[in-house]
């Protein structure tokens, strides 16, 4: 994992956190969070795409549950 991805995990993992203690509505959190996920979603789509496979992707409502 790239520095920046970590930066982004600790923030979506932070930002979820947050939301289901209730601190922050869903608009701040997923603006928070889909970084994190869209850096995730690429990666499988380019890890699917080396092995041939269908890309297994996070949805917001999957990662904050």
């Amino acid at each position: 994992m790239t520095n920046d991805i970590k930066e982004l995990k600790e923030c979506a993992e932070n930002a979820r956190k947050l939301y289901r203690m209730g601190k922050f509505n869903i608009v701040v959190a997923k603006a928070l969070i889909n970084p994190y996920l869209e850096a995730v979603n690429a990666k499988s789509i380019e890890l699917a795409k080396k092995y041939n496979q269908k890309p297994k992707k996070v949805s917001f409502y999957a990662y904050v549950r």
